[in-house]
């Protein structure tokens, strides 16, 4: 009695309005539809119900019959306009606490007349007793959310932005100011109007990816300010909640993999001074994560889901990306650096401009012949391999003696790191003298390199190096810029 008293005090709550006809508007295609009537020929929805001998004082709440008509919570979920995953919990757990308490499911005699309806009721009791209402809704509100509906509305916000088609006399004046006010190149320009593009492109194919690595040591330059509004813009948003579409390389790679990246529901996303210095043992993971475009979702205690992502990170950062790509070079960034301070214009100015230059960027034709146009960004590979090369040239009388036909590059690892070198100082070693020596590999055996022609090469190259240049300590990046090859 005491139960029976709790379900009419709520059902009086969460439905006030009376059960009888003419008061709540029911959907009577919608129910011939689950119930698989079939009207004649010219007969309403209403009349086929009629005819089945049906009351509307039998039928439930409208929005359970929506529920069963999209096929179960989720389905139905999928269908909601709502401006939070909080909202769409809520709409979740009244529902299955609506229909316990529905009046058309306390008289047993009545609730055969609707089977599939009255099956629902069953589902949302069971869970009810067990107490899952809360579970159930957060689960399903969570992945549909985060998979559905985030991405659906955020769409609708990119749609409205970038609806006229692209001015390009605006975009030129945008592009103009950016590099007046932050001294960004013609190819910097290019590089951000890639970013911008592929964020829009159809299909974009994922190996093309670009991110930009934005950086400089000196303070207030406006690297971080430019990337809350370039991508807020892409995410069809107002500067004010740029804190929405910033995420850590952590949450990213999925060290958690009961939560989704950000990636699964943005068109861009912000990693502000989140990329490590010693990156040696992620890097693998963040290669592979910048050219796909899906991910698996482990929701707890559901099964595992394959879900879209779009990888185009905006990185911003205090240290150079060589200290973070650990390859000899990399594909996947353009690195700008910024070391000018602008002149100090307000986040309303500095929005507008880059509103201007992203809503109006067109794409080249040829995806593929513009994406190999940037060159690739350095990494600590090549700044390794740099200072092999020094070490070559400046040591040449010990690592290339007389008396000796030939020389490894394991035999000069040895030398300069000592004891046994690693992995990643062998392949240095590699890399420096297949820049610089090349020509005089063995053909019978690549792995050797003739003494006397190396010698030759590193005292040529040194000769043709200022004294400046010499004391300075630079001297791979001179020869990088006289090499031949």
């Amino acid at each position: 009695m005491a139960k029976k008293k709790l379900e009419q005090d709520l059902a009086e709550q969460i439905q006030p309005e009376p059960h009888t006809n003419g008061t709540i508007k029911h959907d009577f295609k919608k129910i011939a539809e689950i119930m698989f009537w079939t009207p004649a020929k010219g007969e309403s929805y209403e009349k086929l119900f009629i005819r089945m001998g049906k009351s509307t004082f039998d039928l439930p709440h409208p929005e359970i019959v929506d529920i069963v008509h999209a096929g179960g919570l989720q389905q139905w979920a999928e269908t909601l306009r709502v401006d939070s995953q909080k909202e769409l919990y809520e709409r979740l757990f009244n529902a299955m606490r609506r229909t316990v308490v529905d009046p058309a499911f306390q008289d047993k005699k009545k609730m055969d007349e609707f089977p599939p309806l009255t099956n629902f009721y069953y589902l949302a009791q069971t869970l009810d007793r067990r107490g899952k209402h809360h579970s159930e809704a957060e689960s399903i509100s969570e992945v549909t959310w985060d998979t559905i509906l985030a991405r659906k509305f955020l769409n609708e916000r990119v749609a409205k932005m970038f609806g006229n088609g692209p001015d390009k006399q605006k975009f030129k004046e945008a592009s103009e100011k950016a590099k007046a006010i932050w001294g960004f190149s013609d190819k910097d320009i290019d590089a951000l109007r890639y970013f911008v593009c592929q964020t829009r492109h159809e299909n974009h194919n994922p190996s093309m990816n670009k991110s930009i690595y934005l950086w400089g040591q000196e303070k207030q330059t406006g690297k971080t300010t430019i990337a809350r509004a370039i991508v807020t813009i892409l995410n069809g948003d107002k500067f004010d909640n740029f804190g929405r579409y910033e995420s850590s390389l952590k949450a990213e790679l999925q060290y958690n993999d009961h939560e989704l990246p950000l990636s699964a529901y943005c068109n861009a996303v912000l990693l502000d001074e989140a990329m490590p210095k010693d990156a040696s043992k992620t890097y693998g993971g963040v290669k592979q994560a910048l050219t796909s475009d899906t991910t698996r979702y482990n929701q707890k205690y559901k099964s595992i889901k394959t879900i879209p992502v779009k990888r185009y990170y905006f990185c911003t950062s205090n240290e150079p990306a060589t200290d973070f790509i650990q390859d000899k070079n990399e594909r996947r960034f353009y690195v700008i650096e910024m070391n000018k301070k602008p002149k100090q214009i307000s986040f309303k100015e500095i929005y507008s401009i880059w509103k201007d230059f992203c809503v109006n960027a067109e794409p080249e034709e040829d995806w593929q012949e513009w994406y190999n146009s940037f060159e690739f960004a350095d990494g600590a590979g090549t700044r390794d391999m740099n200072e092999v090369i020094n070490e070559l040239i400046l040591r040449r009388d010990e690592f290339f003696p007389d008396g000796k036909t030939y020389v490894t590059p394991v035999q000069i690892a040895r030398l300069i790191y000592k004891n046994e070198p690693s992995i990643s100082q062998k392949q240095a070693v590699r890399s420096a003298m297949e820049e610089i020596f090349n020509d005089f590999r063995v053909s019978s055996n690549p792995s050797n390199y003739r003494t006397s022609d190396c010698y030759s090469k590193a005292l040529e190259l040194y000769n043709e190096l200022s004294l400046e240049d010499k004391q300075s300590g630079k001297i791979a990046e001179e020869v990088e810029n006289d090499l031949p090859f």
